[in-house]
Formats: structure tokens, sequence, C-alpha cells
């Protein structure tokens, strides 16, 4: 069966077949892969965060789209290249839409969902408000960022069917 391709501006494809079997990771940065030390300061990113994070997209066999607000301006390109220099050995394949103003990550993230058929996903972000799609949270708290025990529970909820 095949899908219609449209392409929006600064986003990948919707829905094609290949979306059919993906499974995608939500990725906000900071608090997330850069620790947030004080509300003021703002983190650098962190390489044991950055290997937590590689493992679950190895193990879980995911890709990342990415919901932090890194992506204001950037290119997927360019947030690849930011994450890689970092030691991040994933893929990037897309960033969530920017929502109107007053809209919250998780309504972004549905409207990116409703594009995309996926088979699992998990939302990784030190931020709760995700209305409907908390089920598939794993929040971190924004002061140490992705932990190692973090890694188990991204990989069930990626592995834990949509529907």
């Amino acid at each position: 069966m095949a899908f219609p391709v449209v392409k929006a501006p600064g986003y990948a494809s919707s829905v094609n077949s290949e979306d059919m079997t993906r499974r995608v990771i939500f990725l906000d940065i900071d608090g997330v892969l850069a620790p947030i030390l004080r509300w003021d300061r703002y983190g650098d990113l962190d390489p044991a965060c950055i290997q937590v994070l590689n493992e679950i997209v190895t193990r879980g066999g995911a890709d990342v789209v990415v919901s932090s607000t890194w992506r204001y301006g950037k290119t997927i390109a360019a947030l690849q290249e930011i994450l890689e220099g970092a030691g991040f050995t994933g893929s990037i394949v897309d960033k969530t839409p920017i929502g109107a103003p007053g809209s919250d990550r998780g309504a972004e993230i549905a409207s990116w969902l409703a594009e995309h058929a996926v088979v699992g996903y998990a939302i990784i972000d030190d931020h709760v408000i995700m209305g409907e799609l908390r089920s598939h949270l794993v929040l971190t708290h924004p002061a140490r960022g992705l932990q190692p025990a973090d890694a188990s529970r991204a990989i069930a909820t990626l592995m834990r069917p949509t529907h």
C-alpha cells in the first residue's frame, strides 16, 4: 500500500511505507542531554547522557525526532552534526512542527504523529506536560539529564504498541 508523500518546508516527508516499521524517540535536549545547572544557566551536552541515548537508539531500533527548542532555526542536518560532534551515533530523521503560540510540546508531538504512522515511540523530556501522550514520556530530572536507569524504561516504551 502506498501513501502520499507531502513535503512541508523544513520537515521530512509525511506518511510513507518506511514509517510503518519505524520507532522514534521525540527528543528534548536541555534537561535531557544538556543538564540544566541553574535556572539561568543551561549546561553543555553531556557525553554520559549522549551515551545513554545511543544505547536506547541501538537497543530500541529507533530514530530521533527533535522536539526541543534547539530545533528553532536549525535544519535536521545541522542538528545531526551538533549531536554527532558530542558523540551521538544515531540518526535524526525529523523535527516536530512549531505550534501556535501557547501550544505545548505534547501538541506538537501529536501533530507530528498525526502525519507519520509509527510502530512505537518514546518521548524523552524534562517537562511533564504531554497531555494524552504522557504514557509515552520518559521524564528526566533537569539537573541530571538522561541517566542509565532511564534506558530500560525508554526501550520498553518504544517496544509498546501505539494502538
